[in-house]
């Protein structure tokens, strides 16, 4: 006969049978990080955007020269420098310098990014001329903005720098409380004539003059035009379009003026390659009208395409911008000769509308010598 079991026996068993069980396991997998300069070649950036990696730049890029006063921060996988300004106990402006693959959408789309920071309408490419402002440095052309925003009772103003170099776009943006980025302007001002190239970068873009040049993105105001490889397009415009001085950035410019004094602006560029695409470059109109992007299985139902004394056309016609800024664009993208042409036509829809049949006719006499 067997004994009865220890009464703390019974207790303990169903525990050690318990613990002895197989507990279920579960597994996690760690995403190594990437590293900035190979995700930079081909994720899409935008300026001043958290979490995405920063332009690669081994041959060094740009140097500078910060005033003494401002306070060097730590540098990011974000950032390639980073200031604190303002005395100590009182308020504090941040600078930020990045940098970027290509032109992160043109001067438009990234002076539009800063308005929205500042919970700002964009403008429209019309008035883009008169928000940026050149200034020279050491070579470099940069482009500078002023902006003020923010809510009413926390003022904020940015000043803004824009500075193509090759195949990279490097922003400089201060940003603080408005009376004391006022106070810094110009200290920051004399800090962008300070940019210049690295020494490593001024060895690496030392290179043959007949070497070809980044293609800049359509219609991108404020960046010499790059000449067209090839022949050029003929064009015959109506009498009553004025036309304007050619620019570094255009082949030609017409402005457009409505019985009612509203006016519109036909801009034509041509640049080498094909610029992206058609799908991107409509896309980049259609950011430029506030308007969402398009799926590739979409653009064919957007555009139309002709053929116009033997050269391709892809035409356009896009409504957008502000509810209390409306704008209308008409585009045509013409491949000739390895490079892009672009005839944009953008105003007020109600002009572009009766516009529209001229427009086109401009279209058809377009031919190559």
């Amino acid at each position: 006969m067997f004994s009865r079991p220890p009464r703390m026996l019974l207790i303990l068993l169903p525990l050690c049978l318990g613990a002895c069980r197989d507990a279920p396991v579960t597994t996690y997998r760690i995403p190594k990080e990437k590293d900035p300069s190979a995700s930079a070649a081909t994720a899409p950036m935008s300026a001043d955007t958290g979490g995405l990696a920063v332009a690669s730049t081994e041959a060094g890029g740009l140097a500078w020269t910060a005033p003494a006063t401002w306070k060097t921060k730590p540098g990011s996988a974000m950032r390639k420098g980073s200031y604190a300004i303002g005395a100590e106990g009182g308020p504090v402006a941040d600078l930020a310098i990045t940098a970027f693959p290509g032109n992160v959408g043109g001067d438009l789309a990234n002076v539009n990014r800063w308005l929205g920071q500042l919970s700002r309408p964009p403008i429209t490419e019309v008035e883009l001329a008169a928000a940026l402002t050149p200034l020279s440095a050491h070579g470099l052309a940069l482009q500078v903005v002023d902006l003020a925003g923010g809510p009413a009772d926390n003022p904020l103003r940015m000043l803004g720098a824009i500075v193509p170099l090759g195949d990279t776009t490097w922003f400089f943006k201060l940003t603080g409380p408005d009376a004391l980025v006022a106070q810094e302007k110009p200290a920051f001002l004399e800090f962008l004539k300070t940019v210049r190239l690295s020494l490593g970068t001024a060895a690496a873009v030392a290179t043959p003059a007949s070497a070809p040049a980044a293609p800049p993105p359509a219609d991108m105001a404020g960046t010499p035009v790059v000449k067209a490889d090839g022949p050029g397009l003929k064009w015959t415009a109506p009498a009553r379009w004025q036309e304007k001085p050619a620019t570094a950035a255009r082949k030609a410019t017409f402005v457009i003026t409505g019985a009612n004094g509203a006016t519109a602006e036909l801009a034509v560029t041509a640049f080498p390659g094909d610029v992206g695409g058609d799908l991107a470059n409509l896309n980049r109109w259609r950011g430029q009208l506030s308007l969402p992007p398009i799926a590739g299985t979409e653009f064919a139902g957007a555009v139309t395409r002709l053929t116009v004394n033997g050269l391709p056309v892809t035409l356009a016609d896009l409504t957008g911008g502000a509810a209390d800024n409306p704008q209308r664009l008409l585009g045509a993208m013409v491949p000739h000769a390895g490079a892009t042409w672009f005839f944009k036509l953008t105003g007020p829809p109600a002009l572009v509308a009766e516009e529209k049949p001229a427009f086109l006719a401009f279209v058809q006499t377009l031919s190559a010598p």
